[in-house]
């Protein structure tokens, strides 16, 4: 039998935005009538003023009880999501993923069809609405940084390739492409340079930055490429404060898979993680197999007891980011214990 137990309504008012580059598709649900409208507006601050006028047309404003749901597009919703929290608005944002798994088979699309299949999601599921609080200006930049870090180490990294490979098949092709190549190259690393040293001198004048940094690279084989992608990825240990779902979000939590009496595998993780951070806490875990004491000797416990070398390095892993929420929850350097 069908539950036909009504709804319980947080917000009398339900706002979907799709969001693109240029415009934002905007779909209001009437939470007691359950009627929608739609608007269209363009994606900056003028954009931004006339939904807020069509808003009160239709009964409401930028405001505490209307509830705005929109999925994560990158620098895209930064402004939007800015304007909104600044006038004390709810905002929720969600994974594109989630979202529409939760719709089950759906047919057609469009930017207005997805502005409202938003805002249905979110009158759904209001009482789950994990709401958006406004960042820490540092943290933005920090997380800008990081990016660009990562996009010059990637073009430097295809540079590197090209003339290593080229010059192992011809070496005088090699040597010549090479020498044109001198002059980008050095320039990559200069700006890598100027970017990290940028993110330290940020790091160091923020105070409450600077002692969560200190907190997590006190633990041993956390390098400050890892602390900075942890720092800004939980803005400041604000969320995920958990193993586990911190664990969950890096791609290192081992998950059961079978089913029935035929279908079973060994625990693996899931391929749903921050690819970032999950690479960077890789080679956070190969460097502490291969230099700290402690914690290669626990990775080779783990092969002995039958552990294939993957999962034991996941273990390693794991253990890492056991120790840094442990420290940034208690406030004191990491200890290692003497023998």
């Amino acid at each position: 039998m069908e539950n036909t137990t009504p709804k319980q309504i947080f917000y009398p008012h339900i706002v979907g935005i799709d969001i693109s580059k240029m415009s934002i598709d905007v779909a209001l649900i009437n939470s007691s009538s359950m009627k929608c409208n739609n608007g269209l507006f363009s994606n900056d601050s003028e954009g931004f003023q006339k939904m807020k006028r069509w808003l009160k047309q239709h009964g409401n404003d930028c405001g505490e009880d209307i509830l705005f749901c929109m999925e994560h597009t990158g620098i895209y919703t930064r402004n939007i999501v800015k304007y909104l929290l600044k006038r004390g608005c709810k905002v929720w944002l969600e994974s594109s993923l989630h979202i529409k798994r939760s719709m089950g088979l759906i047919r057609g699309k469009s930017d207005k069809i997805d502005a409202e299949r938003i805002a249905n999601f979110a009158f759904d599921h209001q009482r789950d609405a994990k709401l958006v609080k406004l960042s820490h200006p540092t943290l933005n930049r920090l997380k800008d940084l990081m990016k660009t870090r990562m996009r010059l180490q990637k073009s430097l990294h295809s540079q590197q390739i090209a003339v290593d490979e080229l010059t192992k098949v011809d070496p005088k092709a090699g040597r010549e492409i090479e020498r044109i190549s001198r002059s980008a190259i050095s320039g990559l690393k200069k700006s890598l340079d100027k970017v990290e040293a940028k993110m330290d001198e940020l790091i160091q004048i923020d105070k409450h930055l600077k002692t969560l940094y200190e907190l997590v690279t006190s633990v041993k084989s956390v390098g400050k490429v890892l602390a900075v992608d942890l720092i800004v990825y939980t803005e400041g240990f604000t969320r995920m404060l958990d193993n586990r779902k911190l664990a969950c979000y890096c791609g290192v939590a081992p998950f059961e898979y079978s089913s029935g009496t035929s279908i079973f595998a060994s625990p693996g993780t899931s391929s749903f993680a921050n690819k970032q951070l999950k690479f960077h806490l890789h080679m956070c875990a190969m460097n502490a197999i291969k230099c700290h004491k402690e914690l290669r000797g626990y990775y080779l416990r783990k092969t002995e007891e039958g552990k294939s070398k993957m999962s034991a390095l996941n273990a390693v892993r794991n253990k890492l980011l056991h120790r840094v929420v442990a420290v940034v929850k208690r406030g004191t350097p990491y200890q290692e214990k003497l023998d």
